[in-house]
């Protein structure tokens, strides 16, 4: 279940939270498993989605991957955060893309002497995502839909909104992956 909540000042919070998503160092502070966050913004016939997710709950670990097999179990977890689906009718074309890969999230030179390792500890790292698309007909945009919440079911995903009618925040339930922008 969806709530969507109009906030006459979310502008700068908006702005703060999309800052937070393309900042790891800022964004620690607010790890917490079992939450995402997702920003959508239209502005002319551009389309944003930012997403932002503990890395436990898209890999279901925070440990580095201990050889190269866990390196591409790793990685082919990763690639299912995949790029959102919106209807045909706005005629999106996808312009840029980044997202979290192994070598950014563990980089090899971090990684430490397993033998000699005594204690654990938890690499607390989001997964990151942005898309941005080039839409001929931004006005048709009626839903972001992101297919890889049903992969990762357990996260609960909070949504701001910049559009041009407005701003707004949504919450999507566990499962959920459609984002109104009505």
């Amino acid at each position: 279940m969806k709530r969507f909540v109009r906030l006459e000042c979310l502008a700068g919070l908006g702005l703060g939270l999309l800052m937070l998503l393309g900042n790891p160092a800022a964004a620690a502070g607010v790890h917490q498993h079992g939450l995402a966050d997702a920003a959508v913004v239209v502005e002319g016939h551009s389309l944003t989605v930012s997403f932002r997710a503990p890395l436990m709950d898209i890999l279901g670990t925070e440990q580095p991957p201990v050889d190269a097999a866990a390196r591409v179990r790793y990685a082919d977890r990763l690639k299912q955060v995949s790029e959102p689906q919106l209807p045909a009718a706005a005629g999106c074309r996808l312009s840029h893309e980044t997202r979290s890969g192994v070598a950014a999230l563990f980089p090899e030179s971090q990684q430490h002497d397993h033998e000699h390792e005594h204690h654990e500890h938890d690499h607390h790292a989001d997964v990151e995502a942005e898309w941005t698309f080039q839409c001929q007909s931004p006005d048709k945009l009626t839903t972001v839909s992101l297919p890889f919440l049903a992969i990762f079911s357990s996260l609960t995903t909070e949504v701001v909104l910049l559009l041009p009618d407005g701003q707004g925040a949504l919450r999507l339930t566990p499962g959920d992956t459609r984002i109104s922008l009505e």
